[in-house]
């Protein structure tokens, strides 16, 4: 499976592809809700942070549902 990991903190967006990739997916990362939106149709799935600062995470889903049937998954960290 081919998975767009758009997430800003380098160590989760890490710790995120590193795990996907032991599992056989194969993962691309961006840290742009811009680019997320752009790219997420050449995607089986999107794994979004929306904490975002670019784009709020809430309007990258709702852009990319305006474009395409791909799925995503939406998430977010507190410290």
């Amino acid at each position: 499976m081919k998975v767009l990991n758009v997430e800003d903190d380098p160590g989760i967006a890490a710790s995120l592809q590193e795990g996907l990739e032991r599992l056989g997916h194969v993962v691309e990362h961006t840290s742009s809700g811009i680019a997320a939106v752009d790219a997420a149709t050449s995607f089986d799935l999107v794994l979004l942070d929306l904490g975002l600062p670019d784009l709020d995470g809430k309007d990258v889903c709702r852009e990319v549902r305006k474009r395409s049937e791909v799925p995503n998954s939406a998430r977010t960290t507190t410290s």
